[in-house]
């Protein structure tokens, strides 16, 4: 059974009690009905339950109103009973029987108003706190995006930078072309860091946060007719996991659109997640472009894609490996197969 009716009628409750004259008109009412339905009930009940009704009026008056609405309850129940159902009726006898009886109900009244108080002002205590809790965290969530657009902003303006500095090296075209690759990487970063920020990325599944990183790609490189398949599990993690892994793909990605689907060449970019074993997964990328000549060796030379993969793999505590398998309809060429295994999980 759901809380929430019971959690509305505690704020409710905490309300009203900030209100003196709703607790007491409070007060009044419930004891009205209190003595009503005793009334109501007095054919069917036997002597000796004069305050049957007045018990519930008296806790939901202190409940609702506090101390003092319960305390005015109490003593209009005792003088109710008292009067119309202790013998003898309508004449505010005494007896030791009707004394005890009275004087149990005031015990009573008195512990479960000091009670229900105190429960009360715990629960306002907790109501205040979690109040400035909730502000606190407002305000920390709002520094911490801010601070996450200042940093895609950041990154934004200096790939900006690289595309001016890009224009002005026309005359050196390997300077120019390590320019324009830095630029598409830290525009990469930007908009990753941007959209692992937005307010419906939480808890999105690795698969789905990789499948819109490749389009974004794709459609930066102006090859649409290449696309991209993601295939795994519902595997998510935290954030700067899945920012280096999202850096880690763009990268594959972006060096199987430059080197594997020139031309205007079309295919598809083939993404993988497995469970290998308790904690880690296998991230594995492949595709069906043109492949790479037979003596491509990954290993040799200063590639700089490379050392950069490497490098996010051991941030993410994996291992990587660069593997070949041969390319759909050539015999010539072999496909590059990037395989990462990686822990889920911090170290």
């Amino acid at each position: 059974m759901s809380s929430r009716p019971w959690d509305r009628f505690l704020a409710f409750a905490a309300r009203s009690r900030s209100r003196p004259l709703f607790g007491y008109g409070f007060s009044l009412a419930t004891f009205g009905i209190a003595l009503a339905a005793r009334f109501a009930m007095g054919a069917w009940l036997p002597l000796g339950f004069p305050f049957l009704t007045f018990f519930p009026a008296m806790l939901l008056s202190t409940l609702v109103g506090g101390r003092g609405p319960g305390a005015l309850c109490a003593v209009l129940s005792l003088l109710a009973a008292w009067y119309w159902f202790i013998r003898p009726f309508t004449a505010l006898g005494l007896d030791l029987a009707s004394v005890l009886a009275m004087g149990l109900f005031a015990l009573v009244a008195v512990v479960n108003i000091l009670v229900v108080g105190l429960m009360n002002h715990a629960l306002d205590r907790l109501a205040a706190e979690q109040q400035r809790t909730r502000a606190l965290l407002d305000q920390r969530t709002t520094l911490f995006s801010e601070l996450q657009h200042r940093v895609a902003n950041n990154l934004a303006f200096i790939g900006g930078l690289l595309a001016v500095q890009h224009k002005r090296l026309a005359h050196n075209p390997e300077a120019a072309q390590a320019l324009s690759e830095a630029r598409h990487r830290f525009d990469m970063m930007s908009r990753i860091h941007r959209r692992l920020h937005a307010p419906d990325s939480a808890d999105v599944p690795l698969t789905l946060t990789l499948r819109t990183l490749c389009d974004d790609v794709i459609a930066a490189a102006g090859q649409a007719e290449v696309r991209c398949q993601v295939q795994g599990p519902p595997l998510v993690l935290d954030f700067d996991r899945t920012v280096t892994l999202s850096l880690l793909v763009v990268e594959v990605v972006t060096n199987a659109l430059k080197h594997g689907f020139t031309a205007g060449r079309g295919g598809t970019i083939y993404i993988t997640l497995d469970n290998a074993g308790p904690g880690r997964c296998v991230l594995t990328i492949t595709d069906d472009g043109a492949g790479l000549p037979a003596d491509f060796d990954a290993d040799a030379g200063d590639r700089l894609g490379f050392r950069i993969l490497r490098g996010l793999a051991r941030s993410l505590g994996g291992r990587i490996e660069f593997r070949r398998q041969a390319a759909p309809g050539d015999d010539q060429a072999a496909a590059l197969v990037t395989w990462l295994e990686f822990p889920v999980a911090g170290r």
